[in-house]
């Protein structure tokens, strides 16, 4: 009597949504390249070509695969059941090791059979061979006789390499002496232990055993699949002679073809195997955050190495004296040429606003200003941009698994290397402001003019009464108004207004000056916080981003 061991048909997932499946494996692939195993996501790369390829092929086919080592008798097991007898077809299959197919029904095979690698001379239209009144619980059945995997013929067993990743069901044929081959185990079913619900094993030759001896091997094939992994594996004893156990595995295809989903199902335990193996890698940690408070400390510390004060105090101070240039009383304004403007001496005056806009179109521009006359950064001020950007590096991959985590530390030290330079260009980029003057500048210059006229002709016309006088000449009349002479209220009220308006506008100026320096300060900020977001927030939280998708896919594809 065939005994059969926990013929379980339900796969150990779900296999309802298996277009789902793939697809979240096709979007954990692409959040982990250049991240994972390279040898993984080819696989999930390869299985989600190869899930697309078979599910645009019929799915009213079942292809099932007899495979097996030398001896097993998987060949006269194939024909048992298809009742052919290989021997008569011999112009068909010139040799035994290679595969052979039998399709049951009228449904068109060709294309999977193609896609299956088999020529059209090994195959077979079962019904053309034989007559059988039960055939057709079997129509939609692809069987195929695989070459023997222990093969000294390399050709044979990369065959049967590649028929094993793409059959939708295997039958492995084992005997009593070889079903603990490490080979087989090792090669074939520990690979595939998510495979159990779409894998039957054929315990042949059971007619050579006494009952004791069946059973002692069935029940020790059974505890060595388990140990390899298949929770439910299904063993049945067979014999192609005495015909035992074939209506048993039989009915296991007329199953199999009737539900019509054991592509689904092989499919579902590939991504189910691949996704394990993602999974292990990628973890199911919770995603990083990075906090706003440690990207102002690498803001603040940016602003300390890039001299963002230095430069803005030069702002305030150039502003005021370009102001006492342009609104000051002549004769002190002219003292005032004799200084350097701060921001010459910092290169910054090189930058005007339409410079600026260039700068910010062209990459090659921003290389060739560069601020080289502001101090660099001390040790400490570096050491302290240093600590922020590990700060952040360290808390985006806390938790993470080894590979996510060297992603980011990767992704972040590729673009800190530029770190300095890019801080040079972000003084370089922003408008310090140096091409635009506030109108009241010009008004306040023309009244200083005037002013400066005036005193002048009231000077001028005193000295020309002392001449007069010194010569002895007539004093000519003086216009006086409430008994003082024009000329005094020209040359005193003419200086006097204009120290006075030149004070005036030293206020305007200063509050001018002090308003300048924030806005500077506010666009050089902005500016580094472009550069902390390029730099190394973004990186972050970019790879960050990646693995959320990839845990999220891997999670979707385990289900």
């Amino acid at each position: 009597m065939t005994e059969t061991v926990d013929t379980v048909e339900t796969p150990t997932r779900a296999e309802t949504d298996v277009l789902k499946k793939i697809d979240a494996l096709k979007a954990a692939a692409e959040a982990g390249d250049g991240r994972l195993d390279p040898v993984v996501l080819t696989e999930a790369t390869q299985i989600v070509d190869r899930a697309g390829q078979r599910l645009r092929m019929s799915g009213d086919l079942t292809v099932v695969a007899l495979a097996g080592a030398t001896g097993s008798g998987k060949s006269s097991l194939f024909n048992a059941l298809t009742g052919l007898d290989l021997a008569a077809i011999g112009t068909r299959r010139p040799t035994s090791s290679m595969p052979l197919a039998c399709v049951w029904g009228d449904e068109p095979a060709g294309e999977v059979l193609t896609w299956l690698g088999i020529p059209r001379r090994h195959q077979v239209q079962h019904r053309s061979s034989l007559e059988d009144a039960r055939s057709e619980d079997l129509d939609g059945l692809v069987l195929l006789d695989l070459p023997d995997h222990d093969s000294t013929e390399v050709e044979h067993r990369l065959i049967v390499d590649r028929l094993v990743e793409l059959v939708d069901m295997l039958v492995w044929v084992v005997d009593p002496q070889k079903y603990a081959d490490a080979a087989l185990h090792n090669r074939y079913i520990k690979p595939f232990a998510s495979h159990s619900g779409v894998m039957v094993f054929a315990l042949n030759h059971m007619d050579k055993l006494t009952p004791e001896q069946r059973k002692s091997c069935l029940d020790d094939l059974d505890k060595l699949l388990k140990s390899d992994g298949l929770k439910s594996p299904t063993v049945v004893a067979t014999s192609a002679v005495s015909g035992d156990g074939l209506e048993e595995v039989r009915s296991l295809l007329v199953k199999r073809v009737s539900n019509k989903r054991s592509a689904r199902v092989r499919l579902a335990a590939d991504v189910d195997r691949v996704a394990d193996r993602m999974a292990s890698q990628c973890g199911n940690a919770k995603t990083p955050e990075i906090a706003e408070a440690d990207v102002t400390e690498l803001v603040d510390s940016l602003a300390d190495a890039s001299g963002l004060t230095v430069v803005s105090d030069a702002v305030r101070r150039s502003y005021l004296q370009r102001a006492r240039a342009a609104t000051g009383w002549p004769l002190t304004k002219w003292l005032g040429r004799f200084r350097p403007d701060p921001l010459r001496r910092l290169h910054g005056d090189q930058v005007s606003r339409e410079q600026g806009k260039a700068l910010r179109k062209s990459a090659a521009s921003e290389v060739a200003i560069a601020r080289s006359s502001l101090p660099a950064a001390t040790p400490v001020q570096r050491a302290r941009m240093d600590a922020a950007v590990r700060t952040i590096t360290n808390k985006a991959a806390e938790g993470l698994s080894r590979p996510w985590a060297d992603s980011v530390r990767s992704a972040i030290r590729r673009r800190e290397e530029s770190l300095g330079d890019e801080l040079d260009q972000a003084v370089a980029r922003t408008d310090l402001g140096v091409s635009s003057n506030p109108g009241w500048w010009g008004f306040a210059r023309v009244v200083q003019w005037l002013l400066f006229l005036v005193t002048l002709g009231g000077a001028a016309w005193l000295v020309a009464l002392l001449v007069a006088r010194i010569a002895d000449m007539n004093d000519p009349p003086l216009p006086e108004w409430n008994g003082i002479p024009y000329a005094w209220i020209m040359l005193v009220g003419g200086g006097v207004l204009g120290l006075a308006l030149s004070f005036v506008c030293r206020l305007a100026a200063t509050n001018g000056a002090l308003r300048r320096s924030r806005q500077v300060a506010t666009a050089l900020r902005a500016e580094l916080v472009n550069v902390a977001d390029s730099h190394v927030v973004a990186p972050a939280r970019e790879e960050l981003a990646a693995y959320t998708k990839c845990r999220d896919s891997v999670a979707t594809a385990r289900q």
